[in-house]
């Protein structure tokens, strides 16, 4: 290993300051071309070890990511001659690992034996103690997400400050390698999850454009003899009845003028075998970022099937002569009500509207401290609460000790991957169920089904 280490810096000199500078741009390109190459970030991970260690000989080497809201850190990534694996750091405030000092103070480190045996002495230092150890922190803008390293535990010499220099160039572009890759992975999962709705609701579910033509529509069309196949491409307008149209177009032409963005409907729609059934739900615009109409979502379900529909009292408003009314929310039985308390927002919120899909009112909480206000002044009307552990300000723990405080009959549902402490195991013992995460969308479901019958 140190002759590799040699033969590269013995190279880097004949090649000249500019030579090594190129290979430091090419090594920046393939870290950054790393993100469209990659199908999961562990690949990434192993991407960016594989292009550092062409420019530099590394026998050890460590990802770490921080959370800043539960200041956990994850060492999502390592290669290490001894330690076998890394321990995930709970709270950064206090740690004593040398990597948690990097993403505090946000600044490069580089320390070599007789430091790293004092800091050991000092419990300062997590794990075997190398010969010498270079940190540099992951930025982006001014957030540190985390930090890379490397060391050495035999030879003293084998890093030195020239390294230090490349790992923190080096350190940007993998910071915004790490962040694509992230923002990719979250928009992939919330697909996914999209998907598992729209194919396992009973709702009618489809997307048209401004020029009324289907661009989604759900497996729920079978119930009206449609294969989504069949109507994707077509014109909304060719399906629905002709005494619907004006009104249905009316609605298009103020939203495009921007004086509307949702309104519910009921109109008639042509089925498969040319009969026509009524069908209620929701309008929604979708505007671009230059506030322009860009596509109509509809949620909604057929009334005119017996049993799909619960009890529908409709409200008719003057186009009802021409079979388009408004349903009147009170007429309907009184929907359950979930409590959701999520920190993450693409996860609360699409939490939120699976569970509308399925037939339950929501409200949101985006931190223990809400959730428990809202279910003091609304726990008498709220059938079971989804709740995350991992939260900022007051934790899940607490958060759970205090809404069965509030009512020790509390429906709560932990939803959490980090339930690992035996005390808190025991504690949420007295939950009514406990999910996973990330968990399926269905899990929820077939669980409040369960727990509310």
């Amino acid at each position: 290993m140190d002759n590799s280490i040699s033969h590269n810096t013995s190279n880097s000199k004949k090649a000249g300051p500019q030579g090594f500078a190129e290979k430091i741009n090419y090594t920046l390109y393939d870290i950054s071309n790393a993100v469209n190459s990659t199908h999961s970030l562990t690949e990434l991970y192993h991407s960016i070890y594989k292009s550092l260690n062409k420019l530099i000989a590394l026998p050890n080497f460590f990802i770490a990511l921080y959370d800043a809201q539960t200041r956990m850190i994850n060492f999502k990534y390592f290669i290490d001659e001894y330690d076998e694996n890394f321990p995930i750091i709970e709270n950064n405030e206090h740690a004593n690992s040398l990597t948690g000092e990097v993403i505090r103070t946000g600044r490069p480190l580089l320390l070599k034996e007789n430091t790293l045996i004092e800091r050991a002495k000092n419990n300062r230092l997590i794990g075997t103690i190398p010969k010498i150890w270079l940190g540099a922190p992951l930025i982006i803008g001014n957030q540190v997400m985390g930090a890379i390293s490397i060391q050495h535990y035999t030879d003293l010499d084998y890093f030195s400050h020239q390294h230090l220099e490349i790992l923190v160039c080096v350190a940007e572009q993998i910071s915004i390698a790490i962040q694509r890759y992230q923002i990719l992975e979250k928009l992939e999962k919330e697909k996914k999850t999209l998907r598992i709705i729209t194919d396992h609701t009973h709702s009618i579910i489809f997307t048209i454009n401004s020029n009324g033509t289907y661009i989604f529509t759900n497996p729920s069309h079978m119930q009206l003899g449609y294969d989504p196949e069949d109507i994707n491409g077509s014109s909304f307008f060719d399906l629905a009845h002709p005494d619907n149209v004006q009104t249905i177009l009316d609605f298009l032409e103020r939203g495009i003028q921007g004086q509307e963005s949702h309104a519910s409907m009921a109109f008639k729609v042509k089925d498969k075998s040319g009969d026509y059934q009524t069908v209620a739900g929701i309008f929604e615009i979708i505007r671009n970022n230059d506030d322009m109409l860009e596509k109509i979502i509809f949620i909604g379900q057929i009334v005119s099937a017996k049993g799909l529909f619960p009890h529908p009292v409709k409200k008719e408003n003057k186009a009802s002569d021409q079979g388009v009314s408004t349903v009147a929310p009170s007429s309907f039985e009184r929907l359950k009500t979930i409590l959701i308390i999520e920190d993450e927002d693409s996860v609360r919120e699409m939490t939120a509207k699976a569970l509308k899909t399925f037939g339950y009112n929501t409200i949101q909480a985006s931190d223990g401290e809400k959730g428990i206000s809202i279910y003091q002044t609304n726990h008498h009307s709220i059938d079971a609460i989804c709740l995350d552990i991992i939260l900022p300000g007051i934790s899940g723990a607490d958060t759970f000790k205090k809404l069965l405080k509030i009512s020790p009959q509390a429906k709560i549902i932990i939803t959490s991957g980090h339930v690992t402490c035996k005390d808190q195991q025991k504690m949420f013992s007295n939950a009514a169920a406990y999910i996973e995460k990330p968990y399926q969308i269905m899990i929820l479901k077939e669980t409040l089904n369960r727990i509310l019958r």
